[in-house]
């Protein structure tokens, strides 16, 4: 995500972010500094000074204009979910509309979101190089306005920024909420001997109850080795299943 003269901020007045979830960091963010503070930074964002924004698994790099002739980088740090956060992350995303697949592609509920969502104090650790240190600066500030547009855009980003990428999210069957799964998943989906999904109680209506099953992805795969792919394939896997469900004979 790279502009010649700096990255276009979305949002050219008011408050940066459309979900209520990126909304809460960034204010959370200016809690720890001034109401001048918080201006200037949101007026160097909308004016092209946030350069760059490259991400690393749980890092993001930005290089953002300042007073002198090389940019100022910034970095973001974020920790991983704690245990108690990871259940309740996998309990929220068994209820979710489009099941974990959809909330891997980005299409996930605020619930959810806010359950990503990086704590400024305690999951979120921010660096620049300028003088005005700890912070947070107008660099960093500027950065992080630009970054959650990014999340916005990019909601999928949020796994892995939080140390859950579509291989080590976790392997979420439906079931109840009680139902535990301790299993390698990344040797589920992709090693030699996958682990088959248990039968869930009670049975399933249909075979479309069984796509969120580490088997399913396996054979996604084996068709391409993109992930993201690998997730189109499953997505039409369900809408042809959900036709073949309705289909009656004439």
């Amino acid at each position: 995500m790279n502009g010649g003269r700096g990255i276009r901020a979305r949002a050219r007045a008011g408050a940066f972010g459309g979900h209520m979830w990126s909304r809460r960091w960034t204010s959370d963010l200016e809690s720890g500094v001034t109401r001048g503070e918080a201006y200037l930074a949101r007026k160097a964002a909308r004016a092209d000074k946030v350069l760059s924004l490259e991400h690393a698994g749980r890092s993001v790099r930005c290089d953002v204009d300042g007073s002198r002739p090389e940019p100022f980088t910034v970095e973001f740090t974020f920790a991983p979910l704690d245990a108690a956060d990871s259940d309740a992350l996998r309990t929220a995303l068994r209820r979710e509309e489009g099941g974990v697949l959809g909330a891997l592609a980005g299409n996930f509920s605020d619930t959810v979101g806010f359950l990503l969502l990086p704590a400024v104090h305690g999951d979120t650790a921010y660096s620049c190089r300028c003088a005005v240190q700890p912070g947070p600066c107008l660099h960093v500030l500027a950065a992080a306005y630009i970054m959650v547009e990014w999340w916005d855009a990019r909601p999928d980003v949020m796994f892995a920024l939080r140390g859950l990428s579509a291989e080590h999210l976790g392997a979420v069957l439906r079931g109840g909420d009680d139902d535990e799964v301790s299993v390698d998943v990344e040797e589920a989906l992709w090693g030699t001997e996958p682990v088959l999904p248990t039968v869930p109680s009670p049975e399933p209506a249909g075979l479309e109850d069984l796509l969120d099953a580490p088997v399913t992805r396996r054979l996604a795969a084996a068709t391409t080795n993109d992930p993201l792919e690998q997730l189109r394939v499953v997505a039409d896997l369900e809408d042809f299943l959900d036709a073949f469900g309705r289909y009656r004979p004439r």
